[in-house]
């Protein structure tokens, strides 16, 4: 019989309890965070069952110098969000006969008297990389038993040879509609969405991919009214830790609009992982940080723990941004009027920019070719090549320029220029983006160690920057039109610089290379040198359009 251990409320003072299994004991309010102190947990995952909530988590048990070690799944109930008894074990990774290891994240749900849950594991030979399994049972307390004999998803199934990794497989959303459709949404990277046929362990249809800005993995799927939200980790591919985004949309399919930022980092964890649900009338936002210490050892990458606060919605159904408290819900939820939380990007879009441009953004979301016939490209195929983002924030230090060197092959007035961007905060009036182009000097374009250059004059016209009003997008197309007064005539056989400068250390917008040469009449240079100190490393996603000039 399952070990079943209950967290009971003992009165310490009027205001205390104590928190104690398996040896931990701590003071604390009822509701504060971490809510689950006997073991480090990670990746929460709410469900619903009559007047009971339960809560899905990983075990995090990783030692010194280990990211992560996740052995089993276990789960957590509560009848009245402060007290909650512990269940132990319900599954671990290798109660799937094909898998090897790593109990990463999952989601249960309920359909037809069953309970499903849906996880990561590392698959076995012949595949060896993340997959999704699913598994079936009679009670939300287990035991679970694999419901298919293999894997739901496995790493051939979603191929990326844009993006090679084999963990592109992971985080499983499962979410029945109102017309009893079940949908699986996963991925890391690339955001994964599928509908589940009626006997919940095969696809019914093909799967799609979802483009949405700053995407990174961990989305979790719910709906409230006649909205459809996506809640996401995102900007752990930017040099950046997690926050958490979102989007809307009034069909699962989409179309997506995207939120902005509902939460920033948390505290000494590069990971963040959502589970949003109402349990007695009230919204509750779970995630994970890394705060709690256990008998002297600290939280860690791979030693997180679960934290909950109220989540609360404004009339426009949008998601009021969330304050990470160790308060949690220890106190009686506010009304969603009086509930402040905080700002982001709070300098907010720019608004006057130059009349001499025009910006226009969610031009061919993933595209594989440029629109139109371009005089010059450096990549005929930007989603599948141009694959690397870079920003003002790199590395360390930041960078003030993105530049991308080009040879034109015939004469031409330069009109319009197409980037391949996406991503980032945003333009701000603290943190724009400014473009500019240079004529490279002929005699560092003739040499071997093209490693650095220096600018001139900035051929689209000295009076004034050329600001670019940019809100976050997903991978795509960015058009920047000049105005006539900007247009500069562009000759063969000479060597340019199309520049993007910014604030050092920013990340409003991720314009996107290649990771090795596409172009051999150019390079990509961060701070005007080149990135990796390698001519061949790689290429700006870059086309520009214009009219030929001919007997020039």
């Amino acid at each position: 019989m399952k070990k079943i251990e209950t967290i009971r409320t003992l009165l310490l003072l009027p205001i205390f309890t104590v928190f104690s299994v398996c040896g931990y004991a701590q003071a604390f309010k009822p509701g504060e965070n971490p809510i689950f102190r006997n073991i480090f947990t990670a990746d929460p995952a709410p469900l619903v069952v009559d007047d009971t909530l339960y809560v899905y988590v990983g075990h995090d048990e990783a030692g010194e110098g280990q990211m992560f070690n996740i052995t089993e799944w276990v789960v957590y109930s509560t009848t009245d969000m402060k007290n909650w008894t512990f269940h132990d074990s319900v599954m671990k990774p290798t109660d799937f006969d094909w898998a090897v290891r790593d109990a990463w994240a999952s989601q249960v749900i309920e359909k037809d008297g069953k309970f499903w849950f849906y996880t990561t594991v590392e698959h076995g030979p012949p595949h060896n990389a993340k997959a999704i399994g699913v598994a079936v049972a009679d009670s939300p307390l287990g035991p679970f038993r694999d419901a298919k004999g293999s894997a739901l998803v496995y790493d051939g199934m979603t191929p990326t040879p844009e993006d090679p990794h084999d963990w592109d497989d992971i985080d499983p959303t499962v979410f029945t509609d109102d017309d009893g459709t079940t949908w699986v949404a996963w991925g890391n990277m690339h955001l994964y969405l599928a509908k589940l046929k009626a006997n919940m362990i095969e696809f019914d249809g093909p799967i799609q991919e979802i483009y949405l800005p700053n995407y990174t993995e961990g989305p979790w799927l719910h709906k409230r009214e006649d909205v459809y939200y996506l809640t996401y980790p995102c900007f752990a591919h930017q040099n950046m830790y997690e926050k958490m985004c979102y989007a809307t949309a009034p069909r699962i399919t989409g179309e997506w609009t995207y939120q902005g930022i509902l939460t920033d980092r948390t505290e000494n964890s590069f990971t963040i992982h959502p589970g949003i649900v109402e349990y007695k009338d009230q919204w509750y936002f779970f995630y994970h940080d890394a705060k709690l210490s256990i008998d002297g050892v600290s939280g860690a990458m791979g030693r997180r723990s679960v934290a909950v606060q109220y989540l609360y919605y404004n009339e426009d159904g949008t998601i009021k941004p969330i304050t990470q408290t160790k308060d949690g819900v220890s106190f009686p939820p506010k009304s969603p009027e009086s509930y402040q939380g905080p700002v982001f990007n709070p300098a907010g879009p720019l608004v006057a920019i130059t009349s001499d441009i025009q910006v226009t953004q969610d031009i061919a979301i993933a595209a594989t070719e440029w629109k139109g016939t371009p005089v010059l490209q450096t990549t005929g195929d930007p989603y599948q090549t141009a694959i690397i983002p870079e920003s003002f924030n790199r590395s360390d230090q930041g960078a003030a320029t993105l530049g991308q060197v080009f040879r034109p092959d015939v004469d031409f007035r330069l009109r319009e220029v197409s980037l391949y961007v996406g991503d980032g905060l945003g333009t701000t009036e603290s943190e724009g983006v400014t473009l500019a182009l240079y004529e490279f000097d002929e005699d560092v374009a003739n040499r071997d160690d093209r490693y650095s250059y220096v600018v001139g004059n900035n051929l689209l016209g000295p009076d004034h920057d050329l600001k670019i009003n940019y809100t976050p997008q997903a991978q795509g197309l960015l058009q920047l039109r000049l105005d006539e007064s900007r247009q500069p005539v562009l000759h063969a056989g000479r060597s340019y610089v199309l520049e993007l400068q910014g604030v050092r250390g920013s990340a409003p917008l991720f314009w996107r290379r290649t990771k090795t040469d596409t172009y051999p009449g150019g390079a990509a240079y961060q701070d005007r040198s080149l990135i990796e100190n390698d001519p061949n490393a790689g290429d700006f996603g870059l086309a520009l359009y214009g009219d030929t000039l001919v007997g020039r």
